[in-house]
């Protein structure tokens, strides 16, 4: 074989070797002994007693795990990733939530360039999917999600609320949209929302709800804002959210609060998912973290959420006839005379 052919063969070689690893890389699962599968197991229960909002529920999945590891139940379970579904599996039959797991990740934890590069939030325009006009120019907003809160997801914001501004009423679909941004959310409140409590004296910004630890400690707060980007849909003109048993998160807390507060809005669609915790991840192990339900959704009018239950609909819809039902309401509703009155009388900054 010739000088140039062998270079040529081997770059090649190479090359293809390249390809081969990129496309398969390793995964990790992270081997574990008897201490290690009971130092993991012990801890994950020390850490639901401490920290868990539901601290009754959580002991007795804590008491639950410490009785099967002394049965031998974990024995057979020699891998991160197995003892993970295995003891998930465990403390969701005694406290189940959606954020009280223990989590098996396909790198190591301690080293921070193993970790995947999140996508950028502006990559899907932060949730906000598309804005429309049905017939009789009634708005429609479909969101996909609520997300952290960012320069460009305000602007965004703004820009997808301003034109629904001149519309007689505004859908605002959250089908399938989850995310753990309650902040956006409440941003986006803040458009449909005033104060209805009084004539004469309004407040700039409105009080949705709050996240409260196991001791009825207010961690977060959740309020409207009083001055965002753009002009506001306002607080009369009639307003519908579209949900669906996927709806979960953030967009169950903007449905639920808009809800509740003067009946703001009408809710339509199916039972959403339930889910008005929000947890904390902790590394226990190379590649095992637990995640714990920390606090609990409080809505300021109701003091109470939509945990298990989920958001319930003021009128019930499969997801297939939703959007007609409720495209239906709200041309019935533009032809009541109270709405024209309504219209005529807000105030929209």
């Amino acid at each position: 074989m010739g000088r140039h052919r062998w270079i040529a063969a081997a770059v090649l070689l190479m090359m293809t070797g390249a390809g081969a690893q990129t496309a398969n890389p390793p995964v990790l699962d992270e081997a574990l002994d008897a201490p290690s599968r009971a130092h993991i197991i012990n801890e994950f229960a020390r850490r639901l007693t401490e920290q868990h909002v539901d601290g009754a529920r959580a002991k007795a999945a804590a008491d639950d795990l410490r009785k099967r590891l002394a049965r031998g139940e974990y024995d057979d379970q020699l891998t991160a990733r197995a003892l993970a579904a295995r003891v998930s599996r465990d403390v969701a039959a005694v406290a189940p939530d959606r954020h009280t797991y223990l989590e098996w990740v396909p790198y190591d934890l301690g080293d921070e360039r193993q970790r995947p590069v999140p996508p950028a939030q502006s990559a899907d325009n932060y949730g906000l999917k598309r804005f429309e006009t049905l017939a009789d120019n009634i708005g429609y907003l479909k969101i996909t999600r609520f997300g952290p809160m960012e320069r460009g997801a305000i602007e965004a914001a703004g820009r997808f609320m301003a034109q629904a501004a001149d519309c007689p009423a505004l859908i605002i679909d959250v089908r399938d949209a989850g995310g753990d941004g309650q902040a956006m959310a409440a941003l986006v409140s803040s458009y449909v929302l005033v104060d209805r409590r009084s004539y004469v004296f309004r407040d700039k910004q409105i009080h949705l709800h709050d996240q409260i630890n196991r001791e009825g400690r207010v961690m977060d707060e959740y309020w409207t804002w009083d001055d965002v980007a753009g002009r506001r849909f306002g607080g009369y003109k009639p307003l519908y959210i579209l949900v669906n048993d996927k709806t979960s998160g953030a967009a169950e807390g903007f449905a639920y609060d808009l809800q509740q507060y003067v009946r703001r809005a009408v809710v339509v669609g199916m039972p959403t998912l339930g889910d008005a915790r929000v947890g904390a991840k902790q590394r226990i192990s190379r590649q095992l973290q637990t995640s714990i339900a920390v606090t609990r959704a409080s809505n300021v009018v109701t003091r109470a959420n939509w945990e298990g239950m989920g958001v319930q609909p003021d009128r019930m819809a499969a997801s297939g006839v939703a959007l007609d039902t409720t495209l239906q309401l709200a041309r019935n509703a533009l032809l009541q005379p109270s709405t024209g009155k309504a219209r005529a009388a807000q105030a929209v900054p």
